[in-house]
């Protein structure tokens, strides 16, 4: 069950060297906003994250890309839910 998310904007997601993502009817612009869940896939929205998946291909590098440069973390109070 996924717990957090965090919002970006794409163009900031885009920046990993093996980004891609996954197309649907309507392309997505470097101002959309996303969400960064806590198992690191990303989707369009937060609100049914198991549709509008654009990234699902966790790897360490890409967990690596999200710690440092997005600075993506799970907040203090929130940590005991995990």
């Amino acid at each position: 069950m996924k717990k957090y998310c965090k919002a970006y904007f794409l163009k900031d997601l885009r920046q990993f060297p093996d980004w891609s993502e996954q197309q649907d009817e309507s392309p997505l612009g470097d101002e959309d906003v996303v969400y960064l869940w806590d198992d690191f896939t990303v989707v369009k929205s937060p609100i049914v994250p198991e549709k509008g998946i654009i990234w699902q291909h966790v790897t360490p590098e890409w967990q690596d890309f999200c710690k440092s440069s997005l600075k993506f973390e799970i907040p203090d109070d929130l940590r005991y839910a995990y």
